[in-house]
Formats: structure tokens, C-alpha cells, sequence
């Protein structure tokens, strides 16, 4: 199961508001994973089947059995530092052989940031508001090594960015807790980036 994902505008500032969750924007690469009758797979968000390359991500820490499909960001965390590197994400989502794939789970484990849930036992929830979805992701989803769901913060997002750049972090994602879940960049979801992610971006286009 794969469901087209919602994306983020760009917003100038950070912003303090009552109607808002906001999250840290963690350095990795938007995931899918849709864990249907105790069968996972894995997709990109240009639904690029990477099931292979992530088996640490295989087994879903659910309270109970149950057919879900999570949205999230993979990413890897150095354990020394604590620091996202990217390119050692990219190593792991190039490798196609197995016996590099199962040295790399052991060495250089991904983890899981779940942000959002988009089918549960058989009801599609994108049209549920956000913070809904979220709440019932908190309970039916367990964190360990490997999944992580994804920390947020109501009303105080300028504070969240102020300490995300502060360790620095790319930027906060901004959303609306009623939003339903659309395809595609829509208002209810925005994005500040800090001023040295915006450069890297310029450097890179």
C-alpha cells in the first residue's frame, strides 16, 4: 500500500500559533511503510520500493497486531555524536547487495521518525484532522531503537526553532492540527528552514 504523500511550502518566519503542532525537520529521506497482514514494504515518497535496503525497519513495534501505513522520515543518527549524516543514509539506500545490507544493519542501523499515520485496520485516516491521527498513532505505536515517533510541540514554534537551528538543525515543519492529508504541497503544512540550510539549497541548485 502506498499513498501519495503530502508535502510543504515554504514559509518565511517562525511563528507562534494556537492552530499549530510544529516539528524538528530531521535530515534523512520521506518514507512510507505500509505493514499489511505482518508483511512490510517500504516506499519513498516517489514510490521507489527500498524494502530491501531498510531490515531493521521490518519488524513494526506495534501494542497489538494491526494493517497500518506510517509516514515518516528515515534517517541515520551517529551514536558518538548525535548528529543526522546524510551521506551515510545514502550509502545504506544505494547498497543492493545482501551480505553488505545485513553488515551495514549491524553497524550502521537507520531509525524511523514517524510523523504521521495514514491507514489503520482497514480505514483510510487522511481525512481525519491531523492531531487525531497522531493520537491514535501514539497508541497503537510503541518507540524503540529503530522507531521513533516524531516529537512536536503545540502553539510554540518560534521556540522550537530557536533550539532546532541552535543544534544545527535544518528547521521546524509547521502544521495545522485539523488538516485533512492531500497530495501535493497544501496550506495546512508549511516549512521554515534556518538561513544556512536556505544557502546550502542555493549552493546546490
Amino acid at each position: 500500500m502506498f499513498m501519495k504523500p503530502m508535502l510543504m511550502t515554504e514559509h518565511a518566519k517562525p511563528f507562534d500559533d494556537d492552530n499549530y503542532i510544529f516539528e524538528p525537520i530531521i535530515d534523512g529521506h520521506r518514507l512510507q511503510l505500509s505493514f499489511i497482514q505482518n508483511k512490510p514494504k517500504l516506499y519513498t515518497r516517489h514510490f521507489n520500493d527500498v524494502t530491501r535496503q531498510y531490515p531493521e525497519l521490518h519488524n513494526v513495534p506495534l501494542r497489538e497486531p494491526a494493517d497500518v501505513l506510517l509516514d515518516g522520515e528515515v534517517a541515520y543518527v551517529n551514536p558518538d555524536t548525535g548528529a543526522f549524516e546524510f551521506q551515510t543514509l545514502q550509502t545504506r539506500y544505494r547498497m543492493r547487495k545482501e551480505p553488505a545490507i545485513r553488515e551495514a544493519k549491524r553497524t550502521n542501523p537507520v531509525q524511523f521518525f514517524i510523523f504521521d499515520l495514514l491507514y489503520y485496520n482497514g480505514v483510510d485516516l487522511r481525512p481525519y484532522p491531523l492531531l487525531e491521527r497522531k493520537k491514535l498513532l501514539n497508541r497503537i505505536l510503541e518507540d524503540n531503537h529503530y522507531f521513533k515517533k516524531m516529537f512536536y510541540m503545540e502553539r510554540n514554534g518560534s521556540a522550537l526553532f530557536d533550539l532546532v537551528t541552535h543544534c544545527d538543525g535544518e528547521g521546524v515543519a509547521c502544521k495545522r492540527k485539523d488538516s485533512v492529508y492531500s497530495y501535493g504541497k497544501q496550506g495546512g503544512w508549511l516549512q521554515v528552514l534556518s538561513e544556512d540550510y536556505k544557502s546550502l539549497k542555493l549552493v546546490g541548485q
